[in-house]
């Protein structure tokens, strides 16, 4: 019960209200919290690194890969924080195997 809904019932006195309302002010914080945003998952990555590569890696591809990856997933709203480098890589060289992107020198 906050001192909104107390107001609502005038049952209490002023003094009694002013109390509650400096606790409140005092105590309770008010939530400044961003919503939380979705982790991607290795499918998101996958795509992530289709779209940037263009399905072909080249030498400067191998170089920004993984900054290019973190920022393409930010600007869609995922939250990579925990999105790693090793995960990135080997996500693309599972990716070379299956043949889903080609390897040019």
């Amino acid at each position: 019960m906050n001192a909104m809904t107390l107001r609502e019932n005038d049952h209490i006195n002023e003094e009694m209200l002013k109390e509650i309302e400096e606790y409140e002010r005092k105590y309770l914080r008010p939530s400044h919290r961003k919503p939380k945003r979705a982790f991607p998952s290795n499918e998101d990555i996958v795509e992530a690194i289709r779209n940037i590569t263009g399905g072909i890696l080249t030498r400067w591809n191998a170089e920004q890969l993984f900054e290019a990856v973190k920022k393409y997933l930010e600007d869609r709203g995922f939250d990579t924080s925990r999105v790693t480098e090793g995960r990135v890589w080997r996500l693309a060289t599972n990716m070379v195997k299956k043949g889903m992107l080609k390897v040019i020198d």
